[in-house]
């Protein structure tokens, strides 16, 4: 568990925010995270990119566009 100190302006927008959206506090600052944690990831994978580090495979990503026309869901490789 994570305790994590607002100022009470914060604190007032982000319960409004929740509150709007009709999710809990706790719902909504775990979206918050999880949304920031996957931008961290892209950013870091575009930076690996742009640094030349390769990237998935061309047949990787075939199979993956194979399974996913056959209906078959899955992430998108990494």
């Amino acid at each position: 568990m994570i305790t994590v100190t607002l100022s009470d302006e914060l604190e007032a927008a982000v319960q409004s925010a929740a509150e709007r959206k009709g999710v809990s506090l706790d719902d909504y600052l775990t979206a918050i995270c999880s949304e920031a944690l996957a931008l961290e990831t892209d950013r870091v994978r575009l930076q690996s990119y742009l640094a030349g580090t390769p990237g998935v495979s061309q047949q990787r990503a075939d199979a993956w566009l194979a399974e996913l026309a056959a209906g078959k869901r899955s992430p998108c490789p990494r």
